[in-house]
This record gives structure tokens, C-alpha cells and sequence, in this order.
């Protein structure tokens, strides 16, 4: 009985059939019901296996081919049958690739390796390929060479996915951290060998969180795509364009002339200077750069970005939209501004901000009627700190909604303490950034203090600048109405230094709109800042509106604004920023 079948008759003919059509002369009379099952066992491998299997003569005639070799390559055994493998040769390795092959076969009896070849269509794949010579036991002949081999496409593909995957922003498309670091420490050890400077330059784009926000994730996605495609038109091919995440990308020269890279430089931000067109709306940026060069800003990767860094801080600090060269006067400021947001971070639980607060005079009647929450930093062994160091990098750090909400705790609890105490009812203004709107904190903020103080809203002043109000705003307006219908104030500070639409006032119902103090303190020696200054005030009286001018610093500026209908003022001339029982000292000086 055959063990395979399970049959009493063995299908002798097939068997021997089979045996010879790959080389193997079974006579009948051998045909032994044990040469019979290896030989079903065979023919079954042969049949379902996933590896091609190809048989040829010792003359490299292809006499078999299995099914799995049909489906790789495209061919049907018929049509490769008496054919030389080099039917399947892609032509890509040379010559003596084949050589050491076959030399190999000849000295080994076999081969194996990673071979190129040609389906049937043309498509060239890869394969990993193994040889192995069959010796005739009586002559030592080759009588049959038996190759297998199994495509690699998918492997390759596979592998060529995970390589981009790790190496490259799937974003952008561009070269990642990880590859811009293997290609920068290849540069260095190239400029190193050959005595030439090689250089990193750092790239942020400007205030990108406001264009995100008013375009949408989407949008702001569509937009890094324009700019990579923008910066990437400017680099040459030796060079690498990275992002490394968020809004900074890398540019790496590997051959810098230190003479040539301002200009460079300069051609990156002119890239950037045409508006880029989002969902059919326009979108303009700008970016700051800073500049590393190797050996002599630093003989490493890291330290070289980290100076690069600390010059592109330098240029957003000049006013951004411009670039700045690294120095080791700036990697002091680096090691000085990372101490400050460290300190800063803890400031507010060490209790060790302060309120100071700027009398708001009525300018008709002298009387304060209230005052600006300015918040102040006492840090340890420094004293106070001027807010113009420690306020921009609150801001530029996210630490402005944590002390945001700690100004709004404060100013509301002395609004309320300032009412019992029967000082009157002083209004309080408190700046509001637009962080606070933009992770939508600011609700909930306001609300949550109003309710701890137990604070009249009508006292609680809001200050928000004019680009606040630009960023998301129909999210916006839609939480000033909110606030305003529980009674709380809303002033635009700055007015005249953004957009200064009137759309807006309008939409938000605005109470107060605070004059800039850099047309107030030019109002009697510039004409055209004292006709800003007029046609303000005569817009919002229009509105019904208040009018507050900032930066009084001389009775002139005093009386011209009074002169021009202005409502209320305040300036050193009335009282500087003071903290809260020096204020109210001069409110019970002022009503007595």
C-alpha cells in the first residue's frame, strides 16, 4: 500500500515521469514503493512550495521550473524550457559578478547571494539566490545545477519604508533629526580631514502658532509642506534641508565659505517673503536664522545646533525677519536665559511674583478710577526683575497662561479687598495673552476667579492687543461674549500698532480702546501723530466708546489730550506702577 495515498496501485507512470523530467532515471524495475513515496513526497514540495525552484542540465539548460518560479518571474515552463538562465539577467551586475559565480560553482559546487534579474514584463526585482551543483556519483560530473531563490520585493520595500520612516518627516518629506545628524557628523570628519569649515544654520519661523491657529491643523500642515518646498528650492544638492519638528528646520552645509553665507542666508528669507496660498487663502511669514560654523563655533553636531540655536534666538530678539551669526557672548545668553525659564517656571509657586498697579485717571475730573495689574518678578538674590526680560520669555515658553491666571487670581481678590476696605469702586485692567485664548483657558480662568474673590465683574478689565483678536476670531468673540454677558470689561490695548479694524470693535462690543504711547508721546512735536490721535478718538466717540491714552509723562502730553476729547490717561506723569498699598495711599491722597 502506498503510505501517501493510501492506495494499493501506485501511479507508477507519473512517478516515473516526474523522476525523469527533473534528471532522475527511475527504471521500473527499481521502482520500489519506497523510492516511489520519496518521490510523491517531492513532487509535492516541489508544487507548493513558496520558493521558485529552477533545474537545469550541466549545461545551464533550464529542463524544470516549479510553480512558484512561474509566479515570480512571469514565465511558463514551456517558454524557458532549453533556455540558459541568462534569459532571466537583468543586466545590472557586471561581468565579473557572474565570474566569481561561477567560479564559485566550480570550486565549491555552490553559491548564494543577492542577485538583480528580469521578469517576463521587464520589472527588475531582487532576489536572494542558491546554487548548488549535482555530481554524477560514477563520473563527478555535473550532471544538474538546482537554484533557488526567493523575491526580495516586498522585503526591500519593507526595509526601504522603515529606513524612511526613521530617517526622514513624514510631514514633509524632509530628513529628519536622526538623518541630519549622520550626514552632519560625515560633513564634520570630511572637514576636518580636508582643513575646511563646514556650518549649521537654524531656522524659526516667526509667530507661527497665530498663522496655524487661523489656518487650522490642516491648513497649518498644508503650509510646513509650501515652506519645505520653498526652502528646499533654495538648498543645492549637496546640501540638506531637515526639519526637525514643530516650525524649525536645519539647513547643513558641508562646505561653507563663511564670506558667502549671509548671502545664503539672506536668499532663505527671500524665499519665504511671498505670501503662500493655503485652502485659497494667503498666508505671509517670515523666520529668524542663526548660524554655526565648524571648527570654530564648535567641532560637534550637538554643539554646533545648540549655537545655532542660541544665534537664532539673538535674531528673533532684534526684532526677527533677519539673521544672526553665532558668538560666544551669545552661548553665555543661552546658559542665562535657560536659568531664567528654570527660575521662572517655579516663580509662581515660590510666591514670588508681585502685582504693581498704574493708576487710570479720569483726565475731566483728576480722579483715579482705577488701575493696570502690571505683574512683577522678585527673583531670589536679583530683586525685581524688569518685565521686558521675563515677560517675552513667558510668552515664547507657554509660562504666560500659568502667570496669566495667577494675575487674574490677584487682581480679582484686590478688587474685592479694595471694595470692603471702602476705597470705591476701583476698575482693575488685566492683560490677557493670547496663549490663554488659544488653549482656551481663558473662561474658565476669568470665571474661576470671579467665583474664589467673590469680585464684582464690572471691575475686571480685560486687555487683549489687537493680533489677539485676529487669531481664531470667531472662537474669540464667541468667549468675549460670554465674559461680557456676565459683566466683565473689554479694552484693546496698543490701538493703532495692529490691524486696527473697525469690523471687530464692532463685533465685540469693545467698552474702551487704549491709545498707543508711541503716538501719545509724540502728540505735540509730530502732526501726523497728533492726527492719529484725533481720528481715534473721534472714531470711537463715533462708536460710543472710551478713550485712554497711554505713556503720559508731561502735563503738555496731559493737556493735549484733553484737548482732543480723550477720556482717560494713565503714565508716570500720573504715578508709576506701585505696589498695592502704595496705590492705595494715592487713591485716599487723591479723593481727600
Amino acid at each position: 500500500m502506498d503510505p501517501v495515498t493510501g492506495t494499493d496501485t501506485l501511479p507508477m507512470g507519473l512517478l516515473r515521469g516526474f523522476g525523469m523530467r527533473h534528471g532522475m532515471d527511475v527504471p521500473a524495475q527499481v521502482m520500489t514503493p519506497d523510492i516511489a513515496h520519496q518521490l510523491v513526497v517531492m513532487a509535492t514540495v516541489w508544487d507548493v512550495t513558496h520558493d521558485a525552484i529552477v533545474l537545469t542540465d550541466g549545461a545551464n539548460r533550464i529542463v524544470a521550473v516549479n510553480p512558484a518560479f512561474e509566479r515570480v518571474t512571469g514565465y511558463r515552463e514551456q517558454e524557458v524550457l532549453g533556455h540558459t538562465t541568462a534569459m532571466l539577467a537583468s543586466g545590472k551586475h557586471p561581468q565579473s559578478f557572474y565570474a566569481a559565480m561561477w567560479g564559485a560553482l566550480q570550486s565549491e559546487g555552490k553559491w548564494e547571494g543577492e542577485v538583480l534579474n528580469r521578469r517576463k514584463d521587464g520589472s527588475i526585482y531582487p532576489e536572494r539566490l542558491r546554487i548548488t551543483a549535482l555530481y554524477d556519483k560514477g563520473s563527478g560530473e555535473v550532471i544538474n545545477y538546482l537554484a533557488t531563490f526567493a523575491d526580495l520585493s516586498q522585503q526591500k520595500a519593507a526595509q526601504r519604508k522603515a529606513v524612511r520612516l526613521a530617517s526622514f518627516d513624514q510631514l514633509t518629506g524632509l530628513p529628519n533629526q536622526l538623518l541630519l545628524r549622520d550626514r552632519a557628523g560625515q560633513a564634520i570628519a570630511q572637514a576636518h580631514g580636508a582643513k575646511h569649515q563646514m556650518a549649521l544654520l537654524v531656522l524659526d519661523l516667526d509667530h507661527f502658532k497665530a498663522v496655524n491657529d487661523s489656518l487650522g491643523h490642516a491648513g497649518g500642515d498644508e503650509l510646513l509642506r509650501h515652506i519645505s518646498r520653498a526652502l528646499v528650492s533654495v538648498a543645492a544638492p549637496t546640501e540638506t534641508v531637515s526639519r526637525r519638528g514643530g516650525d524649525e528646520f536645519v539647513f547643513l552645509f558641508p562646505r561653507a565659505d563663511v564670506a558667502n553665507l549671509r548671502l545664503i542666508a539672506q536668499r532663505v528669507l527671500v524665499a519665504l517673503a511671498d505670501p503662500f496660498t493655503v485652502n485659497g487663502r494667503e498666508a505671509v511669514v517670515s523666520a529668524s536664522i542663526g548660524v554655526a560654523v565648524y571648527p570654530t563655533d564648535g567641532d560637534n553636531f550637538d554643539t554646533l545646533l545648540t549655537n545655532a540655536e542660541s544665534a537664532m534666538y539673538q535674531a528673533k530678539d532684534a526684532g526677527r525677519r533677519c539673521v544672526r551669526f553665532f558668538t560666544e557672548e551669545m552661548n553665555q545668553g543661552a546658559r542665562d536665559r535657560m536659568a531664567l525659564v528654570g527660575d521662572l517656571a517655579r516663580a509662581t509657586k515660590r510666591g514670588e511674583l508681585r502685582l504693581h498697579y498704574q493708576p487710570l485717571v479720569n483726565l475731566v475730573s483728576s480722579e483715579i478710577i482705577g488701575a493696570e495689574a502690571l505683574v512683577r518678578w522678585e527673583r531670589p538674590g536679583m530683586g525685581l526683575v524688569p518685565p521686558g526680560m521675563f515677560i517675552p520669555v513667558a510668552e515664547s515658553t507657554g509660562l504666560i497662561a500659568e502667570i496669566g491666571e495667577w494675575v487674574l487670581n490677584e487682581a480679582c481678590k484686590q478688587i474685592r479687598l479694595w471694595v470692603d476696605q471702602g476705597l470705591g469702586q476701583l476698575k482693575v485692567a488685566v492683560n490677557v495673552s493670547a496663549l490663554q485664548f488659544r488653549q482656551g483657558l481663558l473662561e474658565q480662568q476669568v470665571s474661576e476667579a470671579l467665583r474664589l474673590s467673590g469680585c464684582d465683574p464690572r471691575l475686571l478689565e480685560l486687555e487683549l492687543t489687537e493680533s489677539t483678536l485676529m487669531v481664531q476670531p470667531e472662537e474669540v468673540m464667541a468667549v468675549i461674549r460670554r465674559l461680557k454677558q456676565r459683566g466683565v470689561q473689554l479694552s484693546i490695548d496698543d490701538f493703532g500698532t495692529g490691524y486696527s479694524s473697525l469690523a471687530y470693535l464692532r463685533k465685540l462690543a469693545v467698552d474702551k480702546i487704549k491709545i498707543d504711547q508711541s503716538f501719545v508721546r509724540d502728540l505735540t512735536v509730530d502732526p501726523d501723530g497728533a492726527a492719529i490721535v484725533r481720528a481715534v478718538i473721534q472714531m470711537a466717540r463715533s462708536l460710543g466708546l472710551r478713550t485712554l491714552g497711554e505713556g503720559v509723562e508731561t502735563q503738555v502730553n496731559r493737556r493735549a489730550l484733553q484737548v482732543l476729547g480723550c477720556d482717560y490717561a494713565q503714565g508716570y506723569f500720573f504715578g508709576k506702577p506701585m505696589p498695592a498699598n502704595e496705590f492705595e495711599a494715592l487713591v485716599r491722597r487723591n479723593s481727600a
